[in-house]
């Protein structure tokens, strides 16, 4: 600011002048006239102006009539849109609402080109854009690029081009196009100033024959492997798509299984060679958990074993014990401790095993006896399934009854009447007397049949043969 002490010494000069007759007109004009020089060092508000020097407006701006931008004390600046004709250098940048990327985004060497000059055919010297002062590039010789326009105006299509570099030096790059033939499409579009360029891969560098972008196209994330030339490779021998989260690519891989019915092609999945994950839980189309079958091995009485959601594992599981011969899944949440598990224990299903029950007889006094004498005998019928066998008070009594077969049938009816369902059990004690038909003599041959009715609705049986 310009120095006033002078203009204020000559102002103080009249206003305090007590003289009669002080021509005080001409003080007043001289002073006036001392003031004009001053004016142009002050910025105007009713015209255009401008100043050289820095302007300081400690409590901020508001620029236009509309009051969108907003110059705040704090440092901050409030406006509806900002146009930038080169660079923008962020040190931090939030997104208040959304982001959106179009097309696909490499993660991966990139740069913009800012000018192309043919040098042969199809050999181009490219100048890249700096980003910011400091910026620099990474590309390598023998790096594949890959640049693209969109062409959504005209055609619904992007203009695709590819190119081996050649040589690096600062802002500018060396390239040969590669023929129309080796790339995707068979055409190879030539690059252009304004066009964003991505390394695709390289000819022979293992630890660049990689990149990693989001596909907005495909609706998916990519990874690459083991790109030595644009045409990805994609057959049974292997492929360069090495992962992918999304909507399956078209592959050679994803073709089979979406011609099998295995994946759905409108359906995202996860492709990779392989997970490591802490939890894992698999839910179905209406988001129902799917059980994990958990083997447990022998089965042990004192430990509680479960079908549901294990908080410390961290995961739904279906517990599964092997125990007499049969391997058991749970059936409820929490099995009782200590039932074993078998037929007539709704807590446990038999999966694996042996699953018809098996009913053997015995006589207590053997099974050939003299013709025209008088015997007795106890048949002792045992029910096992697999390993276990079940006892007459397991089965139920009501379940278990005997059948008499002779070859003449006299008299059986009678007798199985007498010898139903709920009075004999498991031991039938046989009388030669009462219960062996009067007409047998030497030769003869007469059965008892066991049927014993399981829990599950099943009925079992065996026969017992006396010979006379």
């Amino acid at each position: 600011m310009a120095d006033t002490s002078a203009l204020r010494a000559l102002f103080e000069v009249i206003r305090d002048e007590r003289r009669t007759h002080a021509n005080t007109a001409e003080r007043v004009g001289n002073a006036l006239l001392a003031i004009l020089p001053y004016l142009g060092e002050y910025i105007r508000k009713d015209q255009p102006d401008s100043t050289a020097y820095l302007l300081t407006l400690l409590a901020g701006a508001v620029i236009g009539e509309s009051n969108n931008i907003r110059l705040n004390p704090d440092g901050s600046i409030v406006c509806s849109a900002i146009r930038v004709n080169g660079s923008a250098i962020f040190d931090e940048l939030v997104f208040n609402h959304q982001n959106v990327l179009e097309g696909d985004t490499y993660f991966t060497d990139r740069a913009i080109i800012d000018s192309v000059e043919w040098l042969d055919v199809n050999v181009a010297r490219l100048t890249l854009r700096k980003m910011f002062e400091a910026d620099e590039f990474t590309f390598h010789a023998g790096d594949i690029v890959k640049w693209s326009k969109n062409d959504l105006l005209t055609k619904g299509t992007f203009n695709t081009g590819y190119g081996r570099v050649e040589s690096v030096s600062g802002q500018t790059m060396t390239i040969t196009m590669y023929d129309g033939e080796d790339c995707p499409g068979g055409v190879n579009y030539p690059p252009f100033a304004a066009a964003h360029m991505a390394r695709h891969g390289h000819v022979s560098d293992p630890s660049r024959q990689y990149s990693f972008y989001v596909s907005a196209t495909n609706g998916a994330f990519m990874f690459l492997q083991g790109v030595d030339k644009p045409i990805l490779e994609d057959t049974e021998a292997g492929s360069n798509i090495s992962a992918w989260i999304g909507l399956p690519p078209d592959s050679y891989l994803t073709r089979d299984l979406i011609n099998r019915g295995v994946i759905n092609p409108n359906q995202p999945y996860v492709y990779s060679k392989g997970i490591i994950t802490e939890d894992l839980i698999k839910v179905d189309y209406l988001g129902n958990p799917q059980y994990q079958s958990r083997d447990c091995g022998t089965w042990i009485a004192q430990r509680q074993y479960m079908h549901g959601y294990d908080s410390l594992a961290r995961g739904y599981f279906t517990d599964h014990v092997w125990w007499m011969g049969c391997l058991w899944k749970a059936a409820v949440a929490l099995p009782t401790v200590g039932r074993e598990p078998r037929l007539n224990n709704t807590d446990w299903v038999c999966v694996i095993g042996v699953h018809n029950v098996n009913v053997d007889i015995i006589s207590s006094e053997g099974d050939w006896f003299l013709a025209g004498s008088t015997f007795t005998t106890t048949l002792e019928a045992s029910v096992f399934h697999a390993e276990q066998e079940w006892t007459q008070a397991q089965i139920g009594i009501a379940n278990i009854r005997w059948e008499r077969i002779w070859d003449h049938g006299t008299g059986d009816a009678a007798w199985n009447v007498q010898h139903g369902a709920g009075r004999d059990g498991l031991n039938l004690n046989i009388n030669s007397a009462v219960d062996i038909p009067g007409e047998w003599v030497a030769g003869s041959k007469v059965a008892f049949k066991c049927i014993v009715t399981m829990p599950d609705g099943e009925s079992y049986s065996s026969d017992y043969s006396i010979i006379i």
